[in-house]
């Protein structure tokens, strides 16, 4: 039978030994069949000459005896060493849960939550990045003078609309509720933007933005969108600039950072934001 080195009882070593065993075993009730079979022949001869062939039908019951109980011992061994196998399988899926679990905490290795988050933010980035902008080229059309009374013109103007868009599509999940196209639309039709025939791009950010919440909600591991942010305090390591070819200050959020809970910073999604043009950063 096999040992085990320095001392150390490994899976594989317990695999080992049951396999020895278990071979051993096979061998042993071979043997017993045998000699089973051979008792039979034995009792079906006819006694003749009486004392030796009933002495060796004797010796070989006692062995046919002992051979069962070895093959019993052996399969109450082998029983113990499953029981024994299956404990250590037991310990080794804690010790490597917890392996795993630190090195996530420790940002060494990433988790399937961790996968599940980084798929969730790449829908964030398009939503923002790509279709939210559509809709604020249609709330704010480039033919209305209105735009460029505003402060940065018609691209802070745009931007805002995305900020106010952001907020009302997300806003409704702190009070658990989805929020609504028409809901959406209604209130940025009350703040002057033009909503008319926006229906169908509405509908289709809305239920994005849904989705993104519900999937957030679905991952066991913490996730938030992070509104409550002073951004004249962040770094250029902190945002990205949601007007790209510009360069200024950060003037005010357009949508929040993506932080998943014991996430390194530098790992996070970073807020867009608006940079006032014309300042040096």
């Amino acid at each position: 039978m096999r040992t085990a080195t320095s001392g150390q009882y490994s899976q594989e070593w317990w695999l080992g030994q049951l396999h020895d065993l278990q071979q051993r075993l096979a061998a042993v009730e071979s043997w017993q069949q045998a000699l089973d079979g051979r008792a039979e022949q034995q009792a079906a001869k006819p006694r003749r000459g009486g004392g030796s062939s009933q002495c060796d039908f004797t010796r070989l019951r006692e062995t046919v005896g002992q051979v069962s109980d070895g093959v019993t011992a052996m399969a109450l061994r082998v029983d113990h060493l499953e029981t024994r196998l299956r404990q250590v399988e037991v310990l080794l899926d804690r010790l490597r849960s917890a392996g795993v679990r630190e090195a996530i905490a420790t940002g060494e290795a990433p988790s399937d939550m961790h996968r599940r988050h980084s798929q969730i933010k790449e829908r964030y980035q398009r939503l923002v990045d790509q279709d939210l902008r559509n809709l604020a080229r249609e709330l704010c059309p480039a033919d209305a003078g209105q735009w460029d009374r505003i402060a940065g013109g018609l691209p802070a103007a745009r931007a805002r609309a995305v900020a106010e868009t952001v907020h009302m599509l997300f806003a409704p999940a702190q009070q658990g509720k989805p929020a609504t196209a028409v809901d959406v639309q209604a209130a940025l039709a009350h703040r002057g933007y033009a909503t008319e025939g926006t229906d169908s791009r509405l509908r289709k950010v809305v239920d994005t933005a849904n989705g993104i919440v519900r999937d957030m909600a679905d991952v066991e591991l913490p996730a938030s969108l992070l509104f409550d942010v002073d951004v004249t305090t962040l770094s250029e390591d902190d945002y990205q600039a949601y007007n790209r070819q510009d360069t200024g200050t950060p003037g005010f959020l357009v949508a929040p950072a993506y932080a998943v809970q014991g996430e390194a910073p530098e790992n996070r999604l970073k807020a867009f934001v608006f940079l006032a043009p014309g300042e040096a950063p």
